[in-house]
């Protein structure tokens, strides 16, 4: 029978035993559960009829007796009337009247097994049906049976003492390998087949799978033996790496973090590039001890010099390549070729551009000497081209270079001096015209001064040793005597000026001029007396040339060289625009109108300067009569602050007239701006209207624009709070910023800063503040110190919310602070360096990197994070007149308790000021 077969029995049983008695059948009805006793009495003798017995029998758990059935008529005859058809059932009667109750032919039933009190089906609980069995005692009847049977599907006998299926489970494997939290084998155990010592996929913990990148995990555990593996004894490892992977830094993080493939071998060697054992060294980087191509003679160059066993190295390994190093190698190009026969530069060709030769050689490089140039000859330097200096001759020429022509330190030259022309004395009784002179050395020659001799191819005269050689001969030749030509005693030279003259054919004939003398009209007579100079004339009132024109085709300088003209000086009107002219021996400049109008040769000097934009005294420098002409100025330079504001531009200051400048700039419409007309607070006047900075409660000229701090509105209230703490329009994240918050009035000694009050993210807050200032600053930016009421209600510290710090999220401001999860910057709870102590200070307003869910939440409104309410600066509130109340903590508030929202215990006056103290603007309208 199945199990729903078996429960059916039962009911139909008790149908049975129902239907029974409604039927009118003898037998009577049956009790099943707590059955009354019924009526033991009875009368019993030897001979009397059997006692009435009790009313019905009971099958589980009857209490009463029932009496002893018939028992008092044991010698009576009570009589039985078989009942359940005759045949004996457990049910307390004697249904088989054999005078035995309950003496079943069969104890192997599971419904009686052994006794009718064990019946299996009630005895096994969770088992199937169809499996149960029995197994009979040795005495049955009087002594349980075993019974037998099989579990029902999701349930499992655990306990071998009791009977039945007493554990519930739904099986997930054969074993319980899995970690799960579940008893997946039905075993009674969880997880007790999970190895977290070894698996790869529950290391020291259920779900941590080890993963190695280009690699096979492991998992180790240091556990001691007898001791479980868990999170803090057991890692996961590197077992291996892929090929071509290796773990170089041993992380298991970073897993085979590096691709390499062994190359020759696994020796590393230089020059491949490559990491040829794959241990992320390369080259020179790595153990090259296994590298043939290393300490091996060598020599730098193969070529010359470099080759040469004094330059002998061994081969190293030096920026991935193999080379020939050491203290006394050479490499080509290491050494300067030399001319010297030796191939210095080691490129394979001796003294080929020697770096000694091409350079200037010789004594002097005054015309006409000149330098040469170094040549290199069979390994040696040899000046080629110069002209050195020679003894200085009477020739035109300045032989020994000293640059001076025909003089030698200031004398004649050698071949100049002494007597010349010396005649011989005449015969005896004749007379001669010749006499000695003296040498001198006139426009390159020498001549001879003072002395007389006889003319060219004269002949002596009568009586008159003419051509003075001493002896009358050759008596002249009427024909061709220039003394007596013609006649004798007739002189051509009679009435001649510097000439030199011949006779031909009894006629005087003109030869030329004397050295020194020009003939310049023709008349035969050389009247101009002339020291040649120079080919080219030069401005000086000479006739350098002897053609009787003075200073003709000269060539004008420049005017920085004769006009007083400054070398800095480079615009027209000082180079160009001047005409340099040659007049009365002498360089005369003319300037344009206005530039160097002084006297020569220093033109320039004492002219005054114009702003014109002319260089007017040609120093280099124009308009320097006028201070910052063409340096940079601003539209607004002439303006008080705040000026144009962010309109401001740029330009140089221009020529206005000849003594004064102007600003070129002019202002920007705010409106083409990078940020547009959008006010901000940052002490600028950024829509350009005159005012910087301006409130909502005072806007300037240009309405549409004004400051709109970062708000956060106090959820229905129509209230609210500068979102950061207060800071200076000119703070950044390193500094505060400078000025006072006194508007209004200042104590004596302080001046009237007009500092505005922002509420930006990022920037060093205000500090250091008094409570008076506070009143100043948030009146006028339209709003007041915030009351401490105010302030709290923005900490949300009434009820509902009551909370006591400003952490986020809504739920979490009632708790103190956990680490990496929600702080401030309290000094507990922030260390600006946790390596080194504890240090403590101030942080930006609205600080998220270094800070975590510090703000307080108002989600659903604008700015819907308040921040530093918790922290960073302790923040003036007022409670009543010069009482203000210093709420939220500051970075070096060592207790959270002082930090709490609600804590007022520190309140001070109106002068009060301290380094961690600041303060936020509360408005009654949104100033955005």
């Amino acid at each position: 029978m199945s199990f729903s077969s078996k429960l059916g029995w039962l009911a139909a049983a008790a149908g049975l035993a129902l239907a029974a008695g409604s039927a009118g059948c003898t037998t009577q009805a049956f009790c099943f559960d707590d059955c009354d006793s019924g009526s033991s009495t009875g009368t019993s003798s030897s001979s009397g009829t059997g006692g009435t017995g009790g009313e019905g029998g009971c099958l589980f758990g009857c209490g009463g007796t029932g009496g002893t059935a018939g028992e008092g008529g044991a010698g009576g005859s009570g009589g039985c009337v078989p009942s359940d058809s005759g045949v004996e059932e457990c049910n307390g009667k004697d249904d088989d009247c054999n005078g035995k109750v309950d003496d079943l032919p069969d104890w192997s039933t599971p419904e009686a097994c052994g006794t009718c009190a064990n019946n299996c089906y009630q005895v096994l609980l969770n088992t199937d049906p169809d499996t149960i069995a029995c197994t009979p005692s040795a005495d049955p009847g009087n002594t349980d049976g075993t019974c037998t049977g099989n579990c029902a599907v999701d349930y499992y006998d655990l306990d071998p003492s009791a009977p039945g299926c007493e554990y519930y489970c739904v099986s997930g494997g054969a074993d319980d390998s899995l970690c799960n939290n579940k008893d997946d084998d039905c075993d009674g155990i969880k997880d007790e087949d999970v190895d977290l010592c070894t698996s790869t996929t529950d290391c020291g913990k259920c779900g941590r799978t080890c993963v190695v990148l280009h690699g096979t995990p492991a998992c180790t555990s240091s556990a001691e033996p007898g001791q479980a593996c868990n999170d803090g004894n057991t890692q996961c490892v590197i077992q291996s790496c892929e090929p071509g992977f290796y773990d170089l830094d041993g992380s298991y993080a970073t897993g085979c973090e590096y691709q390499c493939n062994i190359t020759n071998g696994g020796v590393e060697i230089c020059g491949d590039s490559l990491d040829n054992d794959c241990d992320g060294k390369i080259d020179d980087a790595d153990d090259l001890s296994g590298d043939m191509q290393l300490g091996q003679d060598c020599y730098g160059d193969p070529n010359g010099e470099c080759a040469t066993p004094a330059h002998l190295g061994k081969t190293i390994c030096q920026g991935h390549k193999v080379v020939c190093a050491g203290p006394n190698v050479l490499v080509e190009n290491q050494n300067p070729e030399l001319c010297n026969s030796l191939d210095d530069d080691c490129d394979g060709i001796v003294d080929d551009s020697p770096t000694d030769a091409g350079k200037a050689c010789g004594v002097s490089n005054i015309f006409p000497c000149a330098f040469g140039t170094q040549q290199c000859q069979n390994g040696a330097l040899v000046c080629v081209g110069n002209i050195d200096p020679k003894p200085e001759m009477c020739d035109g020429e300045d032989n020994d270079c000293d640059g001076t022509i025909d003089k030698t330190n200031g004398s004649p030259p050698p071949d100049a001096v002494g007597a010349c022309d010396v005649p011989p004395n005449p015969p005896a009784g004749a007379t001669t015209p010749c006499k000695a002179g003296t040498k001198a050395c006139v426009g390159g020659a020498i001549v001879c001064q003072n002395s007389v001799k006889p003319a060219a191819g004269v002949q002596d005269g009568c009586n008159i040793d003419a051509n003075c050689d001493g002896a009358l001969t050759n008596q002249p030749d009427k024909q061709t005597d220039v003394n007596n030509c013609g006649m004798c005693g007739k002189s051509c030279y009679t009435g001649a000026v510097h000439s030199t003259w011949s006779c031909a054919a009894g006629a005087c004939q003109f030869k030329g001029c004397e050295p020194g003398y020009y003939d310049l009209n023709n008349d035969q007579k050389c009247e101009y007396d002339c020291d040649f100079i120079s080919a080219q004339e030069t401005c000086n009132g000479l006739d350098d040339d002897c053609d009787g024109q003075i200073d003709e085709n000269v060539i004008a300088p420049l005017p920085t060289q004769v006009c007083g003209v400054s070398p800095s000086a480079t615009k027209a009107e000082c180079t160009t625009g001047v005409n340099v002219a040659c007049v009365m021996g002498a360089w005369k400049c003319t300037f344009p109108a206005t530039v160097c109008t002084g006297a020569a040769p220093n033109y320039c000097t004492g002219t005054p300067e114009l702003c014109d934009n002319y260089d007017n005294d040609c120093d280099g420098v124009q308009n320097e009569n006028v201070a910052n002409w063409n340096k940079p100025c601003n539209s607004d330079d002439a303006l008080p602050p705040p000026g144009h504001g962010a309109c401001r531009t740029q330009g140089k200051y221009e020529c206005d007239g000849t003594t004064a400048v102007k600003c070129s700039a002019t202002p920007a419409n705010c409106a083409s701006l990078p940020g547009g007309c959008e006010e901000k607070c940052d002490g600028l006047d950024n829509d350009c209207d005159g005012a910087a900075d301006e409130p909502y409660s005072k806007k300037g000229s240009n309405a549409a624009y004004y400051v709109k701090p970062a708000v956060t509105k106090l959820g229905a209230q129509n209230k609210w709070i500068m979102t950061f703490e207060a800071s200076r329009p000119n703070a950044t994240a390193v500094v505060p910023g400078t000025g006072n918050g006194f508007w209004t009035s200042a104590p004596t000694g302080s001046t009237l800063d007009k500092t505005p009050a922002c509420s930006v993210q990022g920037k060093i807050p205000w500090f250091n503040v008094t409570p008076r200032e506070v009143e100043d600053v948030c009146a006028a930016a339209g709003g007041t110190v915030c009351s401490t009421a105010d302030w709290q209600a923005a900490a949300r510290t009434p009820a509902p919310d009551a909370c006591l710090w400003g952490y986020a999220p809504l739920s979490a401001c009632k708790t103190g602070f956990v680490a990496n999860v929600k702080y401030c910057n309290l000094g507990f709870s922030y260390d600006f360096s946790p390596d080194v102590g504890t240090q403590n200070g101030l942080l930006v307003t609205g600080d998220t990197v270094n800070l975590k869910n510090c703000w307080v939440d108002w989600t659903g409104q604008t700015n819907p994070q308040v921040y530093d309410m918790t922290g960073n600066l302790r923040e003036i509130t007022k409670s009543a007149t010069n009482t203000y109340p210093l709420l939220g903590g500051a970075f070096n508030t060592q207790a959270e308790s002082g930090a709490q929202s609600d804590f007022t215990f520190y309140t001070v006056d109106q002068n009060f000021q301290f380094f961690d103290t600041g303060f936020r603007c509360c408005f009654a309208a949104n100033p955005g």
